[in-house]
C-alpha cells in the first residue's frame, strides 16, 4: 500500500523546534525524578534471585491477580454506595496510585523479563499519560459527551430503556457490561491492526520496547477520541446504572495494569477469560502472526469466538517487542505525537534501512 505524502518541510522544522523543550523535560525527569525509584528498585532486585523457586514466589504468582480483581470490586462498590460523588472520583485517582505503589516493586521482585526492568522509556510514558489526561478531560470528554447526547436524542432516547437486567447481582452486571463494552472495543482494536491507515495511530501504543504496569496508557490522543465514539454511542443505549458503569471502569483499569505488567504471574483459567499479561504479550510481538491476535481489551473470549486468540501451550512470549519492521520508530514524546502524520517518512526510512542491511549481508557473504 502506498503511503501518503509527508508533512511539508517548513512545518517539520517548526515541529522539530517544538520538540526541544519536551526533550529537556524528558531528560530532566529521567536523570533526577526517577533516580529515587531507581535506587529503591535496585535494592529489591537482588531479592528476586533469593525467592526464585520458593513457595513464597509461587503464592505471589497465583494469588496477586484474583486478589486485586476482588479488591477492585469491593473498593469500587464502596466508593459509590451513596451514589457517584466527588469522593468517588478522588477514589479512582487513589486506586491508580495504590496500584502503582504495589505493582512497581512487585515487577522487580517477580519479573517476567529482566530486560523490561529498564526505566529508559518511563519519562516519555509519564508525559504521554499526562498529555492524554489533559486531552481526555478537557477536549475529548466534552466533545464525546455532547456528540453522544445529540446522537442519542436525534435517534431515540427511548432505545434501551428497560433493557439492562438490573435485577441480577451488581457484580454480575459489572462483568456483563465489561463484556458488552469489550465487544465493540474488540472490533475497533482489530480494525486498527488490519488497516494501515488506522495502524498509523495505534502504532504509538505498540512503540514501547518493554511492558510494565504504567505504559498501558501509552497511546495517541486522537486514537482515544475516535475509539470513544465507536463504543461510547452503543453503550449509551445500554443504560446500565451509573454505579455499575463506575465499577466496570475501575475493574477495566485494574485489568489494564495487569495486562501490561512485567510481573511473572500464573493465571491458569484466567488467561482464557481476561486479557491477561501472558496472552497480551503475544499481542505486542514484532511477529505479525502473533501480534495480530488477542485484541480483547478486558476480556479475551471474543478473540476465542472470532478466531483471533493465540496462546500456544508450552511456549513463552518473547520480550522482544515493538513496531514490526520499524527500528527507526520515534522514541520521544514529540516524535510519538507526530508519528501518525510522519508515518510515510518513517516507513520509507525503515525500508531503506532494511535494504541496506540486506546489501551488507550479501556483501559479507561474497567476501567470505
Amino acid at each position: 500500500m502506498e503511503t501518503k505524502p509527508d508533512i511539508p518541510p517548513f512545518w517539520q522544522k517548526i515541529l522539530n523546534t517544538l520538540e526541544t523543550p519536551f526533550l529537556f523535560i524528558e531528560n530532566l525527569s529521567q536523570k533526577y525524578v526517577l533516580s529515587p525509584f531507581r535506587w529503591l528498585f535496585k535494592k529489591i532486585e537482588p531479592l528476586s534471585y533469593k525467592i526464585e523457586g520458593t513457595l513464597f514466589k509461587k503464592i505471589l504468582q497465583v494469588a496477586i491477580y484474583p486478589l486485586f480483581m476482588v479488591l477492585t470490586l469491593i473498593v469500587g462498590f464502596k466508593l459509590v454506595e451513596n451514589g457517584f460523588t466527588f469522593g468517588s472520583f478522588l477514589g479512582t485517582i487513589g486506586l491508580f496510585a495504590v496500584l502503582g505503589i504495589i505493582f512497581a516493586p512487585l515487577e522487580h521482585l517477580i519479573p517476567f523479563s529482566r530486560k523490561w526492568l529498564s526505566d529508559d522509556e518511563t519519562s516519555t510514558d509519564v508525559m504521554l499519560f499526562f498529555g492524554s489526561k489533559f486531552w481526555g478531560d478537557y477536549i475529548n470528554k466534552p466533545i464525546k459527551l455532547v456528540t453522544i447526547t445529540l446522537i442519542v436524542q436525534e435517534i431515540s432516547p427511548e432505545i434501551g430503556q428497560g433493557f439492562w437486567p438490573t435485577s441480577i447481582h451488581p457484580v454480575l452486571q459489572v462483568f456483563l457490561l465489561l463484556s458488552v463494552k469489550d465487544f465493540f472495543r474488540y472490533w475497533y482494536h482489530r480494525w486498527m491492526h488490519e488497516s494501515e491507515f488506522m495502524w498509523r495511530w495505534h502504532a504509538v501504543h505498540h512503540s514501547s520496547t518493554r511492558m510494565y504496569w504504567f505504559n498501558a496508557a501509552r497511546s495517541h490522543p486522537l486514537e482515544g477520541l475516535v475509539s470513544s465514539f465507536l463504543w461510547g454511542i452503543p453503550l449509551a443505549y445500554v443504560q446500565a446504572p451509573v454505579e455499575v458503569v463506575f465499577v466496570t471502569m475501575l475493574l477495566g483499569r485494574t485489568i489494564g495494569r495487569f495486562q501490561h505488567t512485567n510481573m511473572d504471574l500464573i493465571l491458569g483459567p484466567f488467561d482464557y477469560i481476561f486479557s491477561s499479561p501472558k496472552n497480551h504479550r503475544y499481542h505486542h510481538s514484532k511477529n505479525i502472526e502473533e501480534g495480530n491476535s488477542n485484541y480483547g481489551g478486558d476480556v479475551i473470549f471474543w478473540d476465542i469466538l472470532f478466531g483471533t486468540f493465540y496462546l500456544p501451550k508450552g511456549k513463552i512470549p518473547s520480550d522482544d517487542i515493538g513496531v514490526h519492521g520499524m527500528p527507526n520508530y520515534p522514541k520521544t514524546f514529540t516524535g510519538l505525537m507526530l508519528a501518525p502524520f510522519t508515518y510515510g517518512k518513517i516507513k520509507k526510512e525503515a525500508i531503506a534501512l532494511e535494504n541496506k542491511a540486506k546489501q551488507e549481508s550479501v556483501s559479507q557473504m561474497i567476501e567470505v
